[in-house]
């Protein structure tokens, strides 16, 4: 029997968090037995270098647990005939457990297959430049990487295992790009807050975590990436390994209405418009977003030149020169036009225009 009368996705999207995580230096030679409690039949989908580092210890812990596993090979982007291809293959083989191995892309297209097939989905992060590990939403694009949709998801991934040590081996600039992306969480988590007369108690929660969060980061992410940059698995790099990952997922599901997007997600959802941004790490662009909203915002020169500080320590240089994008008033233009009217843009707490986009972006650039 089919539901005709089917909850609004984003009040159906759980206020949740995994029900398993795991960061624990070779948690994948014990994978099988955290898996065997979710699904007894496997397809594993990730990309090739996400496989390479992850596939012998999980495979090898999924054969000692006599668990049946086929695997998916995973290239491009979060889109719809990605997500239809593990759907196809889930149902031939009659699968009951889909597992995401690497990064936000290929674990955001396990999760949307398996949201799909109303499956429980699991989670290899390879690299800590998102928090699509944990998190019961994920962001679909065109095939030629153009931002398309907000899918937001009934559950979170069942199991999230992390070898933070495959994340001391992956470069660098993964790290920094998820430590931009999980201080978006402050930023524009505050930025919404102002606008909200009596925020719920989800709210306050959620942007209590956020201001530890943003503590956190300022105290330890040059240390944790400068860990990294060496191979080298740290105290700091695992406990902004979770910060990216874990405590990013609780604030954003607990702050749905706050922290989960505002102009600095609308500014990089407006920037995919670009040919150019395509390759671009998403956290990269989202730092630049930050800035833009700063000044949307009307922030003191003195705070933004603070943020701008500690973008560069972590590597950003946030203009579209210092992202290898042609500052041109087409590419200006096409930004604010797409991002203008989007979802999160619409959460700022004063009404945004494409000539405040533009002006703003023109303020970043003239900083270069």
């Amino acid at each position: 029997m089919t539901k005709e009368n089917r909850l609004d996705p984003q009040t159906a999207y759980l206020q949740a968090a995994p029900a398993q995580y795991i960061n624990e230096k070779g948690i994948l030679k014990k994978a099988g037995a955290y898996v065997s409690e979710w699904g007894g039949r496997v397809l594993i989908s990730g990309g090739v270098r996400a496989l390479n580092a992850a596939e012998k210890d999980l495979i090898a812990s999924l054969d000692e647990n006599n668990i049946y596993w086929e695997k998916n090979i995973f290239k491009g982007e979060v889109s719809q005939s990605n997500i239809n291809i593990i759907k196809e293959k889930a149902k031939k083989m009659k699968a009951n457990l889909i597992i995401g191995v690497g990064g936000g892309k290929a674990i955001d297209t396990a999760k949307a297959a398996a949201e799909d097939m109303r499956l429980p989905v699991a989670a290899v992060p390879t690299i800590a430049a998102t928090c699509a590990a944990g998190s019961a939403f994920a962001v679909v694009y065109t095939e030629d990487g153009q931002f398309e949709k907000d899918y937001f998801m009934t559950q979170n991934p069942r199991l999230v295992m992390v070898d933070p040590q495959i994340i001391a081996e992956a470069p660098a600039k993964y790290l920094k790009s998820g430590i931009l992306d999980s201080l978006a969480k402050w930023y524009e988590g505050k930025a919404v807050e102002s606008g909200i007369a009596n925020p719920s108690l989800e709210t306050v929660v959620a942007m209590n975590l956020a201001e530890i969060l943003y503590n956190k980061m300022r105290e330890e992410a040059i240390i944790a990436v400068e860990q990294c940059e060496n191979n080298e698995l740290g105290d700091e790099l695992k406990e902004i390994i979770d910060l990216n990952i874990y405590l990013t997922t609780i604030i954003q599901s607990l702050g749905q209405n706050t922290s989960r997007g505002a102009a600095a997600h609308g500014i990089h959802n407006g920037m995919t418009s670009i040919e150019e941004s395509h390759d671009l790490l998403h956290g990269l662009k989202v730092g630049y977003g930050i800035i833009v909203q700063l000044y949307l915002e009307d922030k003191a020169e003195e705070y933004i030149d603070d943020v701008i500080k500690f973008f560069n320590e972590l590597g950003l240089e946030p203009s579209f020169k210092g992202l290898g994008i042609p500052f041109t008033e087409d590419n200006l233009k096409k930004t604010a036009a797409k991002s203008v009217n989007d979802t999160v843009m619409l959460k700022m707490p004063i009404e945004v225009t494409e000539e405040m986009i533009i002006e703003a972006m023109k303020k970043v650039e003239s900083r270069v």
